[in-house]
């Protein structure tokens, strides 16, 4: 990391970087404290998902009080409880009147939505600051990816009537001058896909019209190949690290 570098970000992007990233922290604290058995490890966790949990509430509500973070589309409240007595309640793809959006299937895509135009605008800077070649252009690939969801989940809510309110994400500015190395780009670029992975394939699930998981299917392929490619390219300049392994039983036979 290089301290004296200028700033690369501004408009409170540092802010709205650290807010995506502790909504990730929540996520992977909560899945391993089912994962561990150890009592101090349990504890571990537990803090850990207490004190991240408290780091996003502050990042929320700076943001907010600041006027950048704007909300997700608003819907009338319901009065009463409804329920699904036609099959038409999961058409999408076929001809036909299709039902609106469920208020999940709108927060679902409308967080998709939110992190991919961060997501542009992180790899923009890291595109313009990287000293590496194939990482300049690895992170150029990124952003015109994050750029292509957001334009597939936004005609999704645009088709259904859904007004999406716009988000800035905070702004790069005209620096090339790299403030990190290019590994450490990489290796955020890496979790980033990952986390993306998951959340749409927690989005597809809550999604019942049939129209909406298949332009999700497709997002989700291209990150993987994206994520695959990525990882290929830390392997070829030695920037992935390998994760402790179990013995391999056969090659201690054969020595």
């Amino acid at each position: 990391m290089h301290i004296d570098a200028p700033k690369l970000f501004d408009h409170d992007f540092d802010i709205y970087f650290t807010r995506i990233m502790k909504a990730i922290s929540m996520g992977m604290h909560t899945l391993h404290i089912g994962m561990v058995y150890r009592k101090d490890l349990l504890k571990l966790f537990q803090d850990l998902t207490v004190m991240t949990q408290d780091y996003f509430s502050q990042c929320t509500d700076y943001l907010l009080k600041k006027g950048v973070l704007v909300r997700p589309p608003h819907v009338t409240m319901p009065k009463e409880v409804e329920f699904a007595t036609d099959q038409s309640y999961l058409k999408g793809i076929k001809l036909g009147h299709k039902r609106s959006l469920t208020t999940v299937e709108v927060a679902h895509l409308y967080h998709a939505i939110e992190s991919n135009i961060i997501g542009a605008n992180l790899m923009q800077g890291f595109a313009q600051s990287a000293q590496n070649e194939d990482a300049k252009k690895f992170f150029n690939r990124g952003k015109e990816l994050s750029k292509g969801l957001v334009k597939d989940f936004g005609n999704i809510l645009r088709k259904a009537e859904v007004q999406i309110p716009a988000l800035e994400g905070g702004t790069v500015t005209t620096s090339v001058v790299p403030p990190f190395s290019d590994k450490i780009m990489m290796y955020c670029t890496s979790l980033l896909c990952s986390f993306s992975l998951g959340s749409n394939a927690f989005g597809t699930s809550f999604s019942l019209r049939n129209d909406i998981p298949p332009v999700v299917i497709l997002g989700a392929k291209d990150i993987f190949d994206y994520a695959t490619d990525g990882a290929k390219l830390m392997v070829k300049h030695g920037w992935m690290e390998e994760a402790p392994q179990m013995e391999d039983r056969k090659q201690l036979l054969k020595k």
